[in-house]
């Protein structure tokens, strides 16, 4: 399998995804490596019935994705979504590479403690913070956009501010 585009995104699948995320990525695939979605069938009924029917959709938990995204030796381009950027990071731990990951949705749906207001879609705990912060050091690029055709805002210096 080819990551060609890997998103935070605690929607996981909506409609940005299958209007324009998939469309943009050129997947054929949807891998969402996330430990809850991956043990509530109920969740995962919900997220197939998102996806466009030419679309493969896998739903693992995280150390099974690490696992894939290792041995899978396909040419399958995959769409990569993950819930948040604790999940983002521990993927890189694993030994996953990518230049950059798309941070798309960061909900004010959890706790609001410590919570701040990046962007009306981005609303960051200092953890958050903190995996974003780690998950650049590792040289990889924080593309925060909510489309394709949004423009890229750098994502370290929006954490920053």
């Amino acid at each position: 399998m080819v990551v060609s585009h890997m998103r935070i995104d605690d929607r996981l699948i909506h409609g940005q995804i299958v209007t324009a995320w998939i469309s943009d990525s050129k997947a054929g695939e949807i891998l969402v490596a996330d430990d809850m979605a991956a043990k509530d069938p109920t969740q995962q009924m919900l997220l197939k019935l998102a996806v466009p029917a030419k679309i493969k959709l896998t739903i693992v938990s995280v150390e099974k994705a690490a696992e894939l995204l290792k041995t899978d030796q396909s040419d399958t381009k995959v769409l990569l979504i993950v819930r948040n950027p604790k999940t983002a990071l521990d993927l890189f731990e694993r030994g996953f590479y990518i230049e950059s990951v798309n941070v798309g949705n960061i909900s004010n749906a959890r706790s609001t403690v410590g919570r701040k207001r990046l962007l009306p879609y981005i609303y960051v705990e200092p953890e958050d913070i903190a995996n974003l912060t780690a998950i650049a050091e590792k040289n990889i690029r924080l593309d925060v956009r909510a489309v394709p055709n949004d423009k890229s805002i750098d994502g370290l210096a929006l954490i920053s501010k």
